[in-house]
């Protein structure tokens, strides 16, 4: 027969053991509740984002794009007399051919909060590593288009590069080309599932021709939200 005092340390056991299960529980709540940093190397697999494109889109884009146009740009002459030169005698003639570059402008149907900007630098040091081309100072020119209180479309009028380079304390445009980046989107929607094309465009005019080199790079990305989808997805 159990008695009152065995009864009275089960109960407290019991108590004890619900006490405990309850403190980890909460435990586990709050680990799942706190966001949790790791950091990683810069080669290590990109995450892909499951609602926008993120760096696993742009980062390749832009690494294709601006290859694509340098090396269009490489082969194209600064005016018709310097038709037949090579990139490296036109260089030695003009010097380094300076390119006005104030970042990308998101005509698609996602917000890209920082990608943005990060876009915008990637562009601009993959240009910086060229041996024929650089970008003017962006704060620079920034400065200029409020002094002037123009736009950077136009720069692709004469007198208006003139207005842009007096405020700038220049006696002409200091720059050879203007580099309009752009991104696009095109979603198709079937049921709950959609794809999206990401399009990264470049457009570098001449602005002492009006001529201009595009380079255009398109990515695909799945979003699945139904069941089939999702476990076709993993095959």
């Amino acid at each position: 027969m159990v008695s009152e005092r065995e009864k009275r340390a089960a109960t407290f056991d019991r108590r004890n053991r619900w006490r405990t299960a309850a403190f980890l529980t909460l435990i586990l709540l709050a680990g799942c509740a706190t966001q949790r940093g790791k950091v990683v190397d810069a080669d290590a697999p990109t995450r892909v984002g499951s609602r926008r494109a993120g760096s696993e889109i742009y980062d390749p884009a832009a690494e294709a794009a601006v290859a694509g146009l340098l090396e269009q740009a490489a082969r194209n002459p600064i005016s018709s007399a310097d038709v037949g030169k090579t990139v490296a005698q036109i260089t030695e003639e003009y010097g380094v051919r300076k390119i006005c570059f104030l970042g990308v402008e998101n005509a698609g149907g996602e917000e890209m909060g920082d990608i943005r900007e990060d876009l915008t630098e990637a562009i601009r040091t993959k240009i910086a590593r060229s041996d024929v081309f650089e970008t003017i100072d962006s704060r620079m020119a920034t400065a200029g288009l409020r002094e002037a209180g123009l736009r950077v479309e136009d720069l692709l009028l004469p007198e208006k590069r003139e207005r842009f380079a007096t405020a700038l304390g220049e006696n002409e445009a200091p720059f050879d080309y203007i580099l309009f980046a752009k991104v696009t989107t095109a979603t198709t929607v079937d049921n709950k599932d959609s794809q999206v094309k990401y399009s990264l465009t470049l457009d570098l005019v001449n602005v002492r021709t009006g001529a201009s080199i595009r380079e255009t790079v398109s990515l695909k990305k799945h979003y699945n939200r139904s069941v089939k989808a999702k476990v076709l997805g993993i095959f």
